[in-house]
Formats: C-alpha cells, structure tokens, sequence
C-alpha cells in the first residue's frame, strides 16, 4: 500500500508500520440531538468514502463532522484521477472498503458505548511549535492549540484537540506508516490519562512546524509538547455537565476553476474540470454552548483562521476552524497574497483569489448565530 502525502514518493510501497493508525469517534448526545466527531489518522478523509460513510451510519449526514490529522505518512491508493494519484498513489479499493468498513464499525461503537458526562473546552498558545512557511518567522500565526475534554465521574473519557501545524516532520524519505507529530499527542494523552485521544488538523494553509532534532525525533518532540502544555491547562476551564448541541452543514458554491500555470496564464476550463472532479462543497458547523467548531472543505490558511476568531470573538464564541471536513478543494489563502508564486498560492489554489475570502466570511456569519 502506498503512503499518501507527498508526490515526490511516486506511488512507493510502504515499508512497514512506525506507529499504529486509527480511525477514532467521539460521540455526543444531548437530549435527543448527537453529533460525531470522526478523525482519521490520515492525509485526508476522500469525499466518495464520507458520503459512503454516512448512507452506512444511519445517522443524518450534518451529524457526522469530519477531520483528519493531515500526517503525510497515513493510507493512500484511495484516490482516483491524475490529481489526486500524483499525492495518494494507485488506487486500490481494498483501501477504500477498509476505511469505509473501519469507520462505519467506530461511528457504531461510540453509539453503543455512550455514557453520563462533564466537559470541558479552551484553548492555549503554543508558538513554540508553529511557524509561518507562506510569509516568513515574522507573520503571524495561529498559534491557539484548542481543545474538548470530556471525563464521567469514573475515569477521563477523551480529548479532542485541534492545532494548526502541518505534519509534515516526516518527509517523502519516509516509507513507514506513522501519525507523524499528532500520532506522538495522542500516544502521550492516553498514556497519561488513560483518555481516548483525537486530533485534528485546523487552519494549517501557510503554517508550518518546528522543533527540535530530524525525522521521528522531532515529530516526537512536537507531539509530546504539545501534549504536555495541554495536559497542564486541562483543568483551567470550568467543567460543565449539561450541553445545547447543535450540527448543522451549509452547501455553499465555489468559484469556477482557476488552474494557475504561472502569472498570467490557467489552465482551460474544461481541461481543468477533466483533471479535477468536485461534487461537494459545504461547511460545517458543531456548537457546544457557545463554543463553535467549524469544519473548512480545504486546506484553510491559518491566517483566514485568525480573521473568523476575531469575528466571532466579538460575539462572545470562541472558535476553531478545522480542515479536511469530508470535501477537499485544494488550498484556500487571503486574497492579498495572490501575487506570491508559491506552492499553496499558484499549485494548490484552484478556484481564484477570493474563495478563502467568501469563506472565511460565511464562517464568521455561522459562527455567530
């Protein structure tokens, strides 16, 4: 099976197995509403396996809030068409039925396994770990590593965390399946707590990781950080054991495609949509109180993140913006950076220079409600 995440691998075998991947679910009832958290261990969750997973959930597809955590040494041959097996390999619907079939069976188990509980959320700057590869040390990021944390009266139940770095630590060298630097937060969470762990990647566009060591070292020396700043802000917000839950998606309609070959030059509109196939488009929202979860259906800049925050903020919601939310149009930046030829701003920027704009905009509208 190939690795997915970097082109440059060119549809590789994986050698072996680093550290274990998972597809992991935390699920949430209040009176008679649920909503499921589904994170994938993974580069990505494709579109064509979400929409099988939610006909196969029995549960209203708004229910489900997709992420990933964005390693680049997760599962590939899940992709189809030239674009998407120049990052995920071959494809191989042994894969495909193996991660529909994986996650269907954690959405089941969650359901069943679902019991009394207090929460907690907030959020802790860990700049430490993060840095600005679009604009340069000096440009901001978001820095917020942000978290749920639930516990029953017994025991820590699980966490859900969401920080903005791209796990990229390993590179294309590397052939063995690993979680990258999230894999090295989970492992030390549930080893620490004996809590089921689940991260996410949030608005990572132009952000970038660093820390010390190469390869797996610095991978865990990011991981257990990270762990360990949360693992001592955990109990500094107050615990809550009632909740008004809320899931909801909005169908929004992206631009046409801009296939930027250089400057001045894009591709053909109808080349362009041989080569790239997009059949869904939406974002989505879980509330917890007045906490809000937004899931972007790109890669969505870092920077974009810091404007919705601050947008919502004003309205008393604290916020977080993930990626990879069961649809993936490439990369989205704030129009201002247009002109900068740059992988995230000409390769990966499919549908002009305004579409992160509109949706960093429809997001601080959602957020507020």
């Amino acid at each position: 099976m190939p690795l997915a995440g970097f082109g440059a691998r060119k549809s590789e075998p994986s050698t072996g197995v680093h550290d274990s991947l998972y597809v992991r679910v935390i699920a949430l009832q209040a009176g008679e509403r649920r909503a499921l958290l589904i994170g994938y261990d993974a580069l990505l969750i494709h579109p064509d396996l979400a929409r099988m997973i939610e006909k196969r959930s029995g549960l209203k597809a708004e229910q489900l809030y997709f992420t990933a955590s964005h390693t680049h040494s997760g599962p590939g041959g899940w992709g189809h068409g030239f674009v998407e097996e120049q990052f995920s390999g071959k494809p191989d619907p042994r894969v495909s039925a193996m991660l529909v079939d994986s996650s269907v069976a954690a959405v089941q188990r969650a359901l069943n396994t679902l019991k009394p509980a207090t929460w907690r959320s907030g959020r802790l700057h860990a700049a430490e770990f993060i840095r600005n590869r679009l604009l340069g040390n000096q440009a901001p990021v978001d820095d917020e590593l942000v978290y749920l944390w639930l516990e029953s009266a017994e025991k820590p139940l699980a966490l859900f965390a969401a920080y903005s770095a791209h796990a990229t630590v390993l590179s294309e060298k590397n052939l063995q399946f690993s979680g990258d630097y999230p894999g090295y937060l989970e492992r030390r969470v549930e080893k620490t707590t004996g809590a089921f762990s689940l991260f996410a990647a949030a608005g990572l566009g132009s952000h970038s990781h660093r820390g010390q060591g190469e390869g797996f070292e610095r991978a865990r020396h990011i991981g257990e950080g990270l762990a360990d700043s949360l693992l001592r802000h955990l109990g500094a917000a107050p615990g809550r054991d009632s909740v008004a839950l809320s899931c909801t998606r909005l169908v929004v309609t992206p631009p046409p495609l801009q296939i930027r070959l250089n400057r001045d030059y894009r591709l053909n509109a109808w080349l362009a949509r041989r080569l790239l196939h997009f059949r869904d488009c939406y974002i989505s929202l879980l509330a917890l109180d007045e906490f809000r979860f937004i899931g972007a259906p790109v890669e969505f800049s870092g920077q974009l993140a810091l404007q919705v925050k601050a947008a919502a903020a004003q309205q008393g919601k604290p916020v977080s913006v993930t990626s990879f939310n069961g649809c993936y149009l490439g990369y989205v930046v704030p129009s201002r950076y247009d002109d900068l030829d740059g992988y995230e701003t000409r390769t990966m920027c499919w549908f002009g220079p305004y579409f992160g704009d509109y949706l960093a905009d429809v997001m601080a509208r959602m957020a507020e409600r």
